[in-house]
């Protein structure tokens, strides 16, 4: 069993001081006593008693009496002896100091004035250095010696400080690997120069009398500009200034602007902010910067007015811009940027409603189309996203403005100079959430009148269309040439423009005029495992691809399909009949035992047909069940897969009819089906070498569902792989909140999981590694203080054993890097 260490409250501190002083005590009565004896020898004296002190305060105060007492020297029969000062180690210096360190001699009588720090771990130190000097006898004069330390240190409490050898941090280390072969690379990343000179120096701005208006503050600081400077950043509270100020307490007075009574304002230095500190401010600084150049931002990125690229034969205009942000790296501060387009709309929102109004259950079908997009305001530059749509308000619609009431015709006519023509369109329903001063989230119902919106986003349908995306892409698809141009053209702005240059000037921040360079490593391409012992290597031009020899060779594990339906309609009758013979084709040319299916035909294409259908003959010992639907509609499937996923589980595939139409693409589109039926039956088309032995593989998402009325709240999933090739997996699914992306069951699901291993290997893993996905950057804190420590929970439970390795690993899909490759000078590829 350890032994319990001794703790550093002010018993034990004072026990040592005690005991300290006891031992001082004996040792000068012990040499008077020698001194007796050698000069009379007639009378024998008796043993010096020395009484122990109590004392009544155990404050720091008492404490350091007596530690100062024993710094100074220990009062005997023959005067103060002091106590023997070891020769200091040399410390490596942290700061140059500012001024040359005084000498002090050590003397028996020196008044120390008051000490600064009389806190517990200064005591301690001091305590340690005492404790560690060598018992001696006391000498009639005690040798000078220098004090050395960072500070003026009068009364030797921190003197002994400077026995420590104190060493300097250690620089960051980048990591580099050793496999592959070396290959130079560029990415989108600008480096950001930081001048040493200037920084961040905060500062607490304190009011006397107190003022609580924020504005008043703000006023009262702006009085002088001339001593701060006219570069700031004031938050109510804190000061930020891009130098620092002669004195560490700045007192300066102010009027104030309504009694003109004086206040007294004191500027509190607190530090110098480390770059860490600073990313937030830096990248508030990047959003001046993009208004300085005159760009609008829409969203989370700015886009560019004066470069619209139109599309008129679609009725679409696409906007230029960029997706900025700064952050520290390894090498220092650096700019991510990338090229970004935004698809907007020529037609307004009520122009597109106006479409469905001719048809019967246009309300339905402007629902579907509208809800969930964002639509886009030029009069103030804004975008919303449309939650619901309120039927029964109109732009007559009156509301409290301030202590009147208006209505929206008039308010858009007086505010922003526009008129209204339709008086009678619906209104589009936004709804904010915004944060209140306690934190709260609050919900704010925002009105938008059609006629003023466009829509800023893709609907379903203009995706669908080939064409149109197609005219889309040729003008947002960029080569890496012009990419990296793009990079450059906007660095080229910033620094021709004298207001965004001095914004970044101010705090001592510039860019780099291109992107960085740098070297990098590529490893082998992995050997790809198939069944029968088959292994393939993919070509070094195409490292990720080896879809076409999944569907030569026979997959790693393959299930059998004996009893399987499919249903169609009857126009669909022929193009079902040649998928099924090309299908069984193609499926016993992998290796598949497969059976003839099971025929079912529909007169009509109603959604209550094909569930009616299912329902009928889906049974227990049926593999799967196929279904060929006329055309794509989202209400039709949800109902064909919530009963094959809920009411009567069994593994299903959709297909379009017109998907396997087409007679010289059926070979190719049957081989792709069958790839995916084979995983949806519980077998496995590849494997690769895994070299790690008993590791479970893990992967975490959350799905959130739509917003307004769609919102049914959030469904959290969790896989655990179970063999060591990675090919079989156990599955948990757990409800959650409306958005919520932590997940609380997470200790549930992983012994669970844990459990399903054990009995699937009769061992347990010696290593998990796990794959978060869907989480932010500003929720990395939560989940290695929540979601980890559950994880570590159900392991320490379950497993008791031995210590199993945990690995977490957030993965983030939506980033913003590109990295390129330079093959030759100047030029780039992806």
């Amino acid at each position: 069993m350890e032994e319990k260490k001794p703790g550093f409250g002010r018993g034990n501190l004072l026990k040592f001081l005690q005991e300290k002083k006891e031992s001082e005590s004996q040792l000068v009565a012990q040499s008077s006593l020698a001194r007796e004896q050698s000069t009379a020898q007639s009378n024998v004296p008796s043993p010096v008693e020395v009484p122990t002190t109590s004392v009544k305060s155990l404050g720091r105060g008492s404490i350091l009496k007596t530690l100062q007492s024993l710094q100074t020297g220990t009062t005997g029969p023959t005067g103060p002896t002091p106590i023997p000062v070891l020769k200091p180690v040399q410390p490596v210096p942290l700061a140059k100091p500012a001024t040359a360190q005084p000498h002090i001699s050590a003397a028996p009588t020196v008044s120390s004035p008051p000490v600064r720090a009389q806190g517990r771990g200064s005591l301690l130190s001091a305590l340690q250095s005492v404790s560690a000097q060598p018992a001696s006898t006391p000498e009639p004069a005690a040798q000078p010696s220098n004090v050395h330390g960072s500070s003026y240190d009068p009364s030797g409490v921190l003197g002994p400080l400077s026995d420590i050898t104190l060493h300097e941090t250690t620089k960051t280390i980048s990591k580099q690997g050793s496999g592959g072969k070396d290959i130079s690379l560029s990415a989108n990343y600008i480096n950001v120069k930081v001048d040493p000179e200037k920084g961040l120096y905060s500062y607490e701005v304190k009011y006397n009398p107190e003022i609580d208006s924020t504005a008043f503050r703000a006023k009262l600081i702006n009085q002088h500009l001339q001593k701060i400077g006219t570069t700031k950043c004031f938050d109510g509270t804190m000061l930020y200034l891009p130098h620092r100020l002669p004195q560490n307490n700045t007192i300066l007075e102010s009027v104030h602007p309504l009694d003109n009574s004086t206040i007294k304002l004191t500027l509190i230095y607190k530090k110098k902010q480390n770059l860490t500190e600073n990313i937030p401010f830096f990248n508030i600084l990047l959003g001046r910067v993009m208004r300085a150049l005159n760009l609008v931002r829409i969203g989370q990125h700015n886009f560019n007015p004066k470069g619209i690229h139109a599309i008129p034969q679609h009725k679409l205009e696409v906007w230029p811009g960029y997706v900025t942000t700064i952050n520290e790296f390894d090498g220092g501060l650096k700019l991510c940027i990338d090229a970004r387009h935004r698809v907007m709309r020529t037609e307004t929102v009520r122009e597109i409603m106006m479409k469905f109004s001719q048809r019967g259950n246009f309300k339905e079908m402007i629902v579907k189309e509208l809800i969930g997009l964002s639509v886009f305001t030029r009069y103030n530059n804004r975008t919303y996203r449309v939650d619901d749509i309120d039927w029964n308000k109109n732009p007559m619609h009156v509301f409290d403005k301030g202590n009147e009431k208006i209505t929206l015709v008039d308010y858009y006519k007086y505010h922003w100079s526009l008129d209204i023509q339709d008086k009678k369109q619906p209104l589009l329903v936004h709804c904010a959430k915004t944060k209140t001063s306690t934190g709260e989230t609050q919900e704010q119902l925002i009105l938008l009148v059609p006629e003023l919106c466009y829509i800023a986003s893709l609907s379903d349908s203009i995706r669908a269309d080939y064409k149109i995306m197609k005219d889309i892409d040729s003008v947002t698809k960029m080569s890496p040439e012009a990419r990296r141009n793009c990079f450059r053209h906007f660095v080229q702005q910033v620094n021709s423009n004298d207001i965004a240059r001095d914004i970044l000037g101010a705090w001592g921040l510039s860019l780099e005029p291109d992107v960085v360079d740098f070297n990098a490593r590529v490893y082998e391409n992995v050997e790809i495992l198939f069944g029968n012992k088959v292994k393939f290597t993919p070509p070094e031009h195409k490292p990720a691809e080896w879809s076409a020899a999944a569907c030569r060779n026979p997959p790693s594990r393959t299930p059998e399909l004996k009893r399987w339906y499919i249903i169609y309609c009857q126009k669909d009758a022929k193009v079902t009949e040649e998928f099924i013979t090309i299908f069984e084709r193609v499926t016993k040319a992998i290796g598949m035992n497969i059976s003839r299916p099971q025929i079912i035909s529909l007169r009509d294409d109603r959604t209550e047909s094909f569930v009616h259908a299912l329902r009928s003959s889906i049974e227990k010992t049926v593999d799967l069940v196929v279904i060929v639907f006329p055309s794509n509609r989202t209400d039709r499937y949800s109902a064909v897969k919530k009963v094959c996923c809920v009411e009567k589980p069994i593994a299903s595939q959709v297909i379009i009819s017109r998907t396997i139409s087409r007679a010289d693409k059926l070979k190719s589109i049957a081989e792709k089906i069958a790839l995916q039926i084979i995983c949806k039956l519980g077998g496995a088309l590849w494997a690769v070498h895994i070299p790690m032995h008993n590791c479970m593989i893990c992967g975490i998402d959350v799905y959130h569902s739509g917003t307004g009325q769609f919102n049914k709240g959030s469904v959290a999933g969790f896989v655990a792989s179970m063999d060591k090739m990675l090919t079989t997996w156990h599955s948990k699914v757990y409800m959650q909140g409306k958005h919520q992306e932590v997940v609380d069951m997470l200790q549930l699901c992983l012994a669970s999981s844990v459990r399903a291993y054990q009995k699937h290997n009769n061992c347990f893993p010696n290593r998990v590694i796990v794959y978060r996905d869907g989480v932010g950057e500003g929720q990395l804190d939560t989940v290695a203080k929540y979601e980890v420590k559950q994880m570590q929970a159900a392991l320490n439970n379950l497993i008791k054993d031995f210590q199993v390795e945990l690995v977490v690993i957030v993965v983030h899909k939506r980033i913003n890097t590109r990295v390129f490759q330079r093959i030759v000078s100047f030029e780039l590829t992806t």
